[in-house]
């Protein structure tokens, strides 16, 4: 299980390396002020995202960083509300915005993948990969280039009780290491 999470914490932070780092200075602050970068960003609000991932556990559907908006995003399973929460980071804020109703906690899906290895060979035998995406909810099965029909997915998401999504992509191959 704690290597599941590492997998998982890792996928939330190299997942937005690539997102735009666009800044704006607020009125208040002198022209040479630079925020932090998304980088610094994302390291200053682990302890903030660990502590979420823990108060939230039970109804927790996901959480990721949008980071041109400056905010954490945090879905919820049921409709109870949470008030939104503003932090200063480094001279400007960010804020943890909650967004409700998430059909599936996060531990539901990575249930659904643990236990569901025989399903999802036998309905892809050429995935090799598998992940929760947070962000939508859904299991994503990555398979080998090869035509899979619609009526796969739609069989695999009724027989898992979670929504699926199929990519197609082609398998990462590990490398040995180059000796210098």
């Amino acid at each position: 299980m704690k290597c599941l999470g590492i997998a998982v914490l890792l996928c939330f932070v190299t997942g937005y390396t690539q997102a735009a780092d666009v800044k704006a200075r607020p009125a208040s602050l002198p022209e040479n002020y630079a925020g932090p970068t998304g980088e610094e960003l994302e390291l200053v609000t682990g302890p903030i995202a660990a502590r979420l991932r823990e108060q939230y556990r039970s109804r927790l559907g996901g959480l990721f960083i949008e980071r041109d908006q400056r905010r954490i995003v945090v879905r919820l399973t049921g409709d109870r509300p949470v008030a939104p929460e503003t932090h200063r980071v480094r001279g400007s804020e960010f804020q943890v915005v909650f967004q409700l109703n998430a059909q599936h906690t996060v531990g539901e899906l990575n249930w659904a993948i643990a236990s569901s290895a025989e399903k999802i060979a036998e309905a892809l035998p050429t995935a090799h990969a598998r992940y929760v995406d947070e962000r939508t909810g859904e299991i994503v099965i990555a398979v080998a280039p090869d035509p899979v029909p619609e009526e796969k997915r739609k069989a695999l998401a009724l027989a898992l009780g979670v929504p699926v999504r199929i990519v197609v992509e082609d398998p990462v191959v590990p490398q040995p290491a180059m000796r210098k």
